[in-house]
């Protein structure tokens, strides 16, 4: 009679227990793990400079384009392309900037948000949805995709980072040179 007991007491307490949702957690870890990873690295970049250089290419065409006169030499038409091609490696990089920022705070609140309720046995959302096993497969498939998207985009201006230093680095000094020579034919000697 008494194993009677302890066997219905065994069923009511694993049935009144909460659910095991570490695995839930270790993905959450798992995507969090791999969003910073990416993020050290993208946060390391010098994007200033980048920007920079950027800026710089842009003035330098300008002022090539509004002060040259006459028809241009195929070495100097292909040496300039080169350096315009600076610019396409990182479209909009300022936009981009803002946007990987904005989303990596908010992906960043949202796993640590997720974790936590996830710990405390959280019951309801803020809206008032039921928190069970369908609700955070569904988030989280959410998170991994947005964060999959995020790190897409933080690996894009990494990879081609390098390409804008290398390119800059090639071309500036004999680009410098063509605008500091339109310079120096603008300004006129005083007798």
């Amino acid at each position: 009679m008494r194993a009677i007991f302890f066997a219905c007491l065994c069923l009511i307490i694993v049935g009144c227990s909460t659910p095991d949702r570490s695995k839930y957690v270790q993905q959450l870890d798992s995507l969090s793990t791999a969003v910073e990873n990416t993020a050290q690295k993208y946060e390391a970049l010098q994007l200033d400079q980048v920007q920079s250089r950027v800026d710089s290419v842009n003035a330098h065409l300008e002022f090539i384009q509004s002060n040259y006169q006459g028809d241009m030499k195929k070495d100097m038409s292909l040496e300039l392309s080169e350096y315009r091609s600076i610019r396409k490696l990182i479209p909009e990089l300022g936009n981009k900037r803002e946007e990987i920022s904005n989303n990596l705070t908010i992906s960043r609140n949202q796993i640590t948000d997720l974790k936590k309720a996830i710990n405390e046995n959280a019951t309801h959302d803020a809206v008032g949805n039921e928190m069970n096993d369908v609700y955070y497969k569904k988030i989280i498939a959410q998170e991994i995709k947005a964060n999959k998207d995020l790190v897409s985009k933080m690996e894009f201006i990494i990879s081609r980072t390098d390409s804008v230093y290398n390119r800059y680095n090639r071309h500036y000094t004999q680009v410098k040179y063509w605008v500091d020579s339109l310079r120096s034919s603008r300004v006129r000697i005083q007798p």
